[in-house]
């Protein structure tokens, strides 16, 4: 979202409003100048799948990927911090007769306020399904309260063992090397959502004739000259 003191920045010609279109492929990379940095104030995701063009014609090859493509996971890092994405696919289904095709519809807006100083990577990577699930109480040091609220946790009374963590497929154990932490006194630990860049859940062939449903990202961002210690933000 581009906010006032941005919108202030952009009229006394110290940032710029600029736009840089990642997709078309697996990973893509923005560039920043050394005396500048940037803030982005949104990413528009279009929906994207990959599918054989002819469902009904390559019946084995759609139950193979009709995991693949479901969920589209863009991870947006650098120097500043890693953010995760993960949109939803949408599709329609279009009737051609003796065959049936499956196309990509909408898009998601998300407003975002991300400061990068260094140049800016955009992994599209899918999300697949989840294996090896175990179900447990919740150990007595989460917080959380008694059903029919809450799950409960060890030491409440009527506590429902849940799935706090499961695999994805791909990964045997899947450790997030960014996000995951020691479990150490003091320190959070949080069990996001996500999956792992892997050949499993890698966005396939981007590269062949009906690769036509590859990702798009739309991003807007301003750039500011100077550094956020030296413009007078703060």
């Amino acid at each position: 979202m581009l906010t006032p003191k941005l919108e202030e920045l952009i009229w006394c010609g110290k940032a710029t409003f600029k736009t840089f279109v990642a997709g078309g492929s697996q990973r893509n990379t923005l560039e920043i100048e050394n005396d500048r940095f940037i803030i982005i104030t949104d990413i528009t995701y279009f929906n994207t799948g990959s599918f054989p063009e002819n469902i009904e014609a390559n019946e084995n090859t759609w139950t193979n990927l009709q995991l693949q493509g479901m969920n589209t996971q863009l991870t947006v890092l650098g120097e500043r911090g890693v953010n995760r994405f993960l949109f939803r696919n949408s599709f329609v289904s279009v009737d051609k007769g003796a065959s049936t095709h499956l196309s990509p519809i909408g898009h998601t807006l998300i407003n975002t306020y991300l400061l990068h100083t260094t140049e800016v990577g955009f992994a599209f990577s899918f999300a697949q399904d989840m294996i090896g699930n175990v179900n447990a109480v919740l150990s007595a040091n989460n917080y959380a309260l008694s059903s029919p609220t809450d799950y409960g946790r060890l030491g409440l009374t009527g506590a429902i063992a849940v799935s706090e963590r499961m695999n994805p497929n791909g990964a045997a154990v899947y450790e997030d090397n960014f996000n995951a932490k020691t479990n150490t006194p003091g320190v959070n630990t949080s069990n996001e959502l996500s999956f792992p860049v892997d050949t499993v859940n890698n966005i396939p062939d981007t590269n062949r004739i009906n690769s036509w449903a590859y990702p798009i990202a739309h991003i807007n961002y301003v750039e500011i000259l100077g550094l956020p210690n030296n413009i007078g933000l703060y």
